[in-house]
């Protein structure tokens, strides 16, 4: 049993943990039930897309990866990449990115707007009406980052602010955003403590304040159980 002492200074110090852990810890709660309760797929923006479009099938490359590679031997890479306009290969020659069209193999041309608009048409199950599409060049949102660039963002002008992000070099459906999914990154951002990229979840700010947690909860545990015992004790 800890001396009067011990336990006067165990009580304040568990008080000023559970004060200073206060407002994360509530907001721990906040951004765990709000990932919990949301689908995930809804988040992922799979309602914006049908899926079927993108299926990708063999028999639809006329050309084969053969006849591609013949004429870039020293290619490090191929892949087939299913878009709306059909299969695309991407061929890794010197560190760069090369698009070809899988039906004729002929490199690809820079996606229009038209084009870029036809994309979305064909991948949303909705009406795009009142959609836009502005090309990104030199900058993206952080919500996608710049690695993709160049982009078409198609704004479906919704009222979630959904948006669809179509690579302007092949055409492929790079991601989906709208502001259900901005929330639940705002509330990744504040689970994991990490302010700055939103991905590090062994940052030293989210072990520390989990260590202190711990703390606070071991704390709390023994003063219940001091409680017990005294209460046991005055009993007896």
């Amino acid at each position: 049993m800890l001396t009067p002492k011990q336990g006067r200074w165990l009580r304040k110090s568990h008080k000023w943990l559970t004060l200073f852990l206060g407002a994360q810890l509530l907001i721990w709660l906040i951004s765990g039930l709000y990932m919990v309760l949301m689908d995930i797929d809804y988040i992922h923006g799979d309602h914006l897309v049908d899926d079927s479009q993108l299926t990708l099938e063999g028999k639809l490359a006329s050309i084969s990866p053969e006849a591609i590679l013949s004429r870039y031997p020293e290619a490090t890479k191929l892949e087939l990449l299913p878009t709306a306009l059909g299969p695309v290969y991407k061929l890794n020659l010197a560190g760069k990115p090369l698009y070809f069209s899988g039906q004729d193999g002929e490199p690809l041309e820079p996606l229009s707007q038209q084009a870029a608009m036809k994309v979305a048409a064909r991948l949303s199950p909705g009406n795009l009406s009142g959609a836009s599409a502005e090309l990104l060049t030199e900058s993206a949102p952080a919500e996608v980052g710049g690695r993709h660039l160049p982009l078409w963002q198609i704004n479906l002008n919704d009222a979630f602010d959904s948006r669809l992000y179509i690579s302007a070099s092949s055409g492929e459906l790079v991601t989906k955003r709208h502001d259900f999914w901005r929330l639940f990154d705002v509330m990744w951002m504040l689970h994991i403590m990490d302010y700055d990229t939103r991905e590090d979840v062994h940052n030293p700010l989210l072990t520390g304040f989990s260590l202190l947690a711990l703390l606070t909860a071991l704390s709390g545990a023994l003063l219940l159980l001091i409680a017990f015992k005294r209460g046991e004790e005055e009993a007896a």
